[in-house]
């Protein structure tokens, strides 16, 4: 299947905005141009924060309003308690059921550093980096995409450099609270870069 047909049904459910503008990605103090379930996701402080005091049967997700193609984003996460999972999927969008599908740079005790393909493939990177994790702390995270191949650091340490025609050419980032227990996980210090290609 290629990439431009797994673009295709894998679109967003609403129409995004045709690129990423780095300076009105995240404004800190509202999710304007985010879409997410207002239950779970919230600001504070000027960080985005997925929480849940019960736990969720299924995944939920934050996607911005805007499209992505080749970029770097930069964030800092903190997740509690590292045992549960979250992700930043980008390049991604909903499919015709309302379930996020593509890639996604794996959060949580086990999967750090790991690449994964949500709803598709599954796990493309197997490798992960946690012990470069900082547990219950920031930890910073690098995501490049650019053309087939993703790089991603974790606090500083490369992780994953993946070269795949299979992996979508553009799509939404989103943030991801996964089903299980009660958690929180927050991101700040959100920077994306578009890059030229």
């Amino acid at each position: 299947m290629t990439s431009l047909l797994l673009a295709a049904l894998f679109a967003p459910a609403a129409d995004p905005l045709p690129a990423a503008d780095p300076a009105t990605f995240f404004d800190g103090k509202t999710l304007a141009g985010w879409d997410g379930d207002k239950e779970v996701w919230s600001v504070d402080n000027g960080e985005i924060v997925g929480k849940t005091a019960t736990g969720l049967k299924k995944n939920n997700f934050l996607s911005s309003k805007c499209e992505v193609t080749d970029f770097r984003l930069t964030v800092k996460v903190k997740l509690t308690p590292n045992k549960e999972n979250s992700g930043i999927q980008f390049r991604s969008g909903y499919d015709p059921k309302g379930i996020m599908a593509g890639p996604q740079a794996d959060i949580g005790a086990e999967w750090w550093g790991k690449l994964y393909e949500e709803h598709q493939r599954g796990m493309l990177v197997d490798k992960g980096a946690k012990e470069h994790v900082k547990v219950d702390d920031w930890n910073e995270y690098v995501i490049e995409a650019k053309g087939a191949t993703v790089r991603m650091w974790l606090n500083g340490q490369k992780c994953v450099d993946y070269t795949d025609e299979k992996l979508n050419t553009k799509g939404v980032i989103a943030f991801q609270v996964h089903s299980g227990g009660p958690m929180e996980v927050r991101f700040k210090d959100i920077k994306l870069e578009v890059l030229k290609k």
